[in-house]
């Protein structure tokens, strides 16, 4: 039996049909939230929900897909040996533009161009799982934090969620939410299941692999571009692109995004190598121009799609608020 026969999605209020209507309230409620933030912070114009500080803004990465990776994970355009141009865009996640030193998640989203002149674009956090389970229970804690004292939250959250699950989304926010280390030096996982063509569901993930040497980075607002700049005055950034295999709903869930794929049941495979190449300093212009663009994990071909109920959301949570930032 293969990975392919023992999978299977299962949609929020039983159909398709039900869960994109859900989907279309979750948007108008981020699209609120999206307009309350730009009020709070004065901007003349609403921006990104999430990761809207960018760190780094890359045009000309390169893919280098692994001539040794398994031949399972062959698939489509994923090819051994090919080597495709990349767009990278390194971020924080808040919705707010907070000093690069704050705790916080770190972003970074991948896009591949495609031989047919398409594009795919693989998004990825810098914590293995999300602290939501699917896309409801995300938007009902947004709700809830976005609202009323923050020293009540807790209180409230477990009215609304009860005792475990309160303690378990904020303790995963707790870990999560860090000072990074520097863009070089972080992993980033996808959090979310992905069709890999005949391979079946996997996961994904990035870690660097290029001698990247921990050293303190400042408390200035924007030290991690300004640590990432001078790393790249060094010479090229490189990081493996690894997959993880579904094995079972038990350990490997679809619809969970806040179950770990544990590497002790499925292991991280290395496909690729990205690099992203030395230079003198970063390009404002071409961070400007990598800032404008509206990455989305459906931007993608067919036997790539992005699986399970978080992932169907942010397709329609993620046109949604681009329909507003990019007026």
């Amino acid at each position: 039996m293969t990975n392919t026969e023992r999978w299977r999605e299962v949609f929020d209020g039983g159909s398709i049909e039900a869960e994109r209507e859900s989907f279309q309230r979750f948007s108008e409620v981020f699209q609120s939230i999206q307009e309350a933030t730009r009020r709070k912070a004065g901007w003349s114009y609403p921006q990104r929900t999430l990761h809207a500080k960018q760190i780094a803004g890359i045009e000309d990465a390169r893919l280098l897909i692994d001539e040794d990776a398994p031949a399972r994970f062959f698939q489509g355009y994923i090819q051994a040996g090919k080597e495709f141009g990349a767009t990278v865009r390194f971020s924080n996640a808040s919705a707010a533009h907070q000093p690069d030193a704050s705790p916080d998640l770190r972003g970074v989203a991948l896009r591949v161009a495609t031989p047919d002149g398409g594009i795919h674009d693989l998004l990825m956090t810098s914590f293995p799982v999300s602290h939501a389970r699917n896309a409801r229970q995300f938007v009902e804690f947004a709700m809830i934090a976005s609202s009323g004292d923050r020293a009540t939250l807790p209180e409230r959250l477990v009215e609304h969620f009860g005792p475990a699950e309160t303690r378990r989304m904020l303790e995963n926010i707790q870990q999560g939410a860090r000072k990074s280390p520097g863009l070089a030096r972080e992993r980033f996982w996808s959090r979310g299941a992905y069709l890999w063509g005949e391979a079946g569901p996997v996961r994904f993930n990035l870690r660097p692999w290029s001698d990247a040497a921990a050293g303190p980075v400042g408390v200035e607002p924007d030290d991690l571009n300004a640590d990432f700049s001078a790393r790249l005055a060094q010479g090229s950034v490189t990081f493996k692109l690894a997959l993880q295999s579904f094995v079972d709903e038990e350990h490997t869930p679809i619809e969970d995004g806040a179950v770990e794929w544990r590497e002790a049941v499925t292991p991280s495979i290395d496909i690729a190598t990205l690099v992203i190449p030395g230079r003198p300093s970063l390009d404002a212009e071409m961070a400007a121009r990598v800032d404008g663009l509206a990455f989305n994990p459906w931007n993608a071909p067919e036997s790539f799609r992005p699986l399970g109920n978080l992932n169907r959301a942010r397709g329609a949570v993620y046109s949604a608020s681009a329909a507003l930032w990019r007026k």
